[in-house]
């Protein structure tokens, strides 16, 4: 008797876990939006060039500051190397950060595969700045040399 409730209870649980997969595999529209997984591989694998091409970034954010920026000449040129050194690590540090928010970014959008609209950017700088090439490839942005500058519009 024993033996045949033990059987008893086995088939009932084979048929729920057959219903649950019947249910999970029935057709429905599909709803999945890759962009922001597709944001965070570009932003961790484009991050490094960034910081490669940050004395190029930071001597065209210091060329803008130093002509379109309307401040004494003294200041200009009491100011210029050390601007240009800020900027220069505000460029690898905007870099560190575009990483990190990448990397951040994988696990909301792994979530967003099965949703019908992207989440927002966690790393709003790397959308809205110029960079030295700005295409994207379907749902994928490449922004190669992000300024992390926000003065300068490019």
């Amino acid at each position: 008797m024993a033996q045949g409730v033990g059987s008893l209870w086995l088939r009932a649980a084979l048929v729920a876990l057959a219903f649950v997969v019947a249910l999970g595999g029935t057709p429905r529209q599909a709803n999945a939006d890759a962009s922001q997984l597709c944001r965070a591989g570009s932003n961790i694998v484009l991050a490094p060039f960034d910081a490669l091409l940050g004395p190029y970034i930071a001597a065209k954010d210091e060329y803008y500051g130093l002509t379109e920026v309307d401040d004494e000449t003294e200041l200009k040129v009491v100011a210029a190397a050390p601007g240009y050194v800020f900027l220069l690590g505000m460029q690898v540090g905007g870099s560190i950060i575009r990483l990190i928010g990448g990397v951040f970014e994988i696990i909301p959008g792994v979530f967003t595969l099965f949703r019908d609209e992207p989440g927002p950017a966690l790393f709003r700088s790397a959308e809205d700045a110029w960079s030295v090439s700005d295409t994207s490839f379907g749902p994928c942005p490449f922004k190669l040399g992000i300024s992390y500058n926000t003065i300068n519009d490019g």
